[in-house]
């Protein structure tokens, strides 16, 4: 950890541009009613991380927790950002920055929400840029491979019935030789707690059409949150029906069939076998 502390490049700049474009965009082609979900998944995993590790010695105070909160919600696109790099300027860690102070912003945040001194595009706001920057640190929180067997988890959006196509694609990338773990039926928040067990390096997400690209939309975040440095794929019809929202979920991949999924799974395994292990808490 305190190595990473004095690393020059522990964010990553364009992550967090594409990020943050891609989930406003993403909320703003959603029902309200789903955009709210997604920015309380947002607040919710972001405060609920922060409870499962120890304490850290340093307590960021209200009064910084309050300026973040501020800067998050600014109408200036880069005051969120400039908030964050003058905290790491000041000799906060990664980790510090990730599991005290955005976290103490998503919980205020809520607090803010629900004292209705926030409006809800303000709480979007804020949420999109919360997610965006957790993205641009999430190479600092990669699994640590530990086999060279190819494996991934493969899972169902929750509420999906149509769960055929996953099943045989499990049963193809098993006679490929991969180590297929295969999740069907589970609640959101049951799905998300098999995939923190797991800590899988590549998750495969199948989504049968548009009528779930909501769900499949708060799971995709629930897991970019809770499994910071897995790299996700998605196949289904929902490639036919709404690319251009899935394009908008910050996934690593898609595809629109088996053959498609050999390559961008291979291509995925390989980019993960490349990248540098910086493990700060798992």
């Amino acid at each position: 950890m305190d190595n990473a502390t004095h690393r020059t490049d522990w964010f990553e700049h364009s992550v967090y541009e594409q990020t943050n474009t891609g989930i406003q965009t993403l909320k703003a082609n959603l029902p309200e009613d789903e955009a709210r979900s997604l920015a309380k998944e947002v607040l919710r995993r972001v405060a609920q991380r922060a409870t499962k590790y120890p304490v850290l010695t340093h307590r960021a105070s209200h009064d910084e927790i309050e300026r973040l909160c501020i800067a998050l919600t600014s109408k200036d696109n880069e005051a969120a950002k400039r908030a964050v790099m003058q905290i790491s300027a000041d000799g906060a860690s990664p980790d510090l920055i990730y599991l005290t102070y955005l976290a103490g912003a998503a919980r205020l945040l809520g607090e803010w929400w629900d004292d209705n001194r926030l409006s809800f595009v303000d709480v979007t706001i804020g949420t999109s840029r919360i997610y965006a920057i957790m993205r641009g640190m999430s190479h600092l929180f990669l699994p640590t491979q530990l086999t060279q067997i190819r494996g991934a988890v493969f899972a169902s959006v929750p509420g999906e019935t149509h769960t055929l196509g996953v099943n045989m694609a499990a049963d193809l990338f098993r006679k490929e030789g991969w180590d297929i773990q295969l999740l069907l039926g589970l609640s959101h928040d049951d799905l998300i707690a098999e995939m923190v067990q797991y800590k899988p390096i590549l998750i495969g997400l199948s989504c049968s059409g548009r009528h779930s690209a909501s769900a499949l939309a708060k799971l995709v975040i629930g897991l970019r949150l809770s499994n910071p440095g897995a790299f996700i794929m998605v196949s289904g019809r929902v490639l036919d029906e709404a690319e251009d929202v899935v394009l908008a979920m910050d996934v690593d991949g898609t595809a629109p069939d088996f053959q498609g999924a050999k390559v961008t799974l291979n291509s995925l395994w390989e980019r993960s076998t490349d990248r540098s292990s910086i493990p700060l808490r798992q």
